[in-house]
């Protein structure tokens, strides 16, 4: 490249002036981004937190208390707590029930695939489905009201006939009380 001392002597070519740094203008926007970009970490650390179990939420919902957040269809992630009365499996998922009948109204389950079911078998030292049984359980997820075909075993989008779910991702969220 030739001339390429006359290339720092001309400031359209520089792609940042010295005066730009300086300027009030430029502090005010450097400062604003850093402060959103901070806040913006701050923000994905709570929530990487809460969702690993590491940071449990203070409100801590029962099944009755689900029952009422979900009655709009909506989605309620927190942390619930309820005694586990009886356990399904079907279809590679495990059901934690709140009452002794999944068919029950009041029935809030707790569903978490099979391999969320192995992996709380290792965590726990041993078969998770009957060390659950007729205990007291809290755990970190999304409740939802969905509709459900009880017969096929499958989630419908009707109104129906709707059963309340928390839906667990992951052992690390399940925790004895």
């Amino acid at each position: 490249m030739t001339g390429h001392k006359n290339f720092a002597r001309h400031p359209e070519y520089s792609l940042l002036r010295s005066t730009d740094i300086f300027t009030v203008g430029g502090n005010i926007q450097m400062n604003a981004r850093k402060i959103l970009c901070s806040l913006a970490l701050f923000a994905t650390l709570i929530s990487q937190a809460a969702c690993s179990g590491n940071w449990v939420l203070e409100k801590r919902l029962t099944p009755a208390d689900t029952l009422q957040a979900t009655s709009k269809r909506t989605v309620v992630p927190g942390t619930f707590v309820m005694t586990v009365k009886s356990v399904n499996v079907f279809n590679k998922m495990v059901f934690l029930n709140s009452e002794d009948t999944y068919l029950d109204r009041a029935n809030v389950a707790v569903q978490i695939t099979s391999s969320v079911a192995y992996n709380a078998d290792i965590r726990f030292g041993g078969d998770f489905r009957n060390m659950v049984l007729n205990r007291k359980i809290l755990v970190i997820g999304s409740a939802m009201k969905v509709g459900a075909d009880l017969e096929q075993g499958i989630i419908v989008n009707t109104k129906g006939d709707e059963r309340t779910y928390i839906f667990v991702s992951r052992a690390s969220n399940i925790f004895f009380e």
